[in-house]
């Protein structure tokens, strides 16, 4: 049940992105941009949608659609002694 919502907000998100990224496509530049600086040790690590949103200014309901058009994707490390962590994976290719 988890992983059919997780599909419905997936094609959700891309729906907005279709939506957004063609009115905004200087941020898909600039990330792509910042994203191409950074060392490639860090191009392959989890990424917190804060850093991303310090790095390049924005907040991440705008990010959000940038990077799952990017192929990035989601996920959470669940822990029994707190709550979730959220971060994003760049693609693995």
């Amino acid at each position: 049940m988890r992983t059919a919502m997780i599909a419905i907000w997936n094609r959700e998100l891309l729906d907005v992105a279709r939506a957004i990224l063609p009115s905004t496509p200087d941020l898909k530049q600039r990330f792509l941009a910042w994203f191409d600086s950074q060392p490639e040790i860090s191009r392959i690590r989890p990424y917190a949608m804060a850093e991303l949103e310090k790095a390049l200014g924005v907040p991440g309901r705008m990010l959000g659609p940038v990077l799952m058009s990017l192929g990035w994707t989601r996920h959470r490390q669940w822990s029994g002694s707190g709550p979730f962590v959220r971060y994003w994976l760049p693609p693995s290719s």
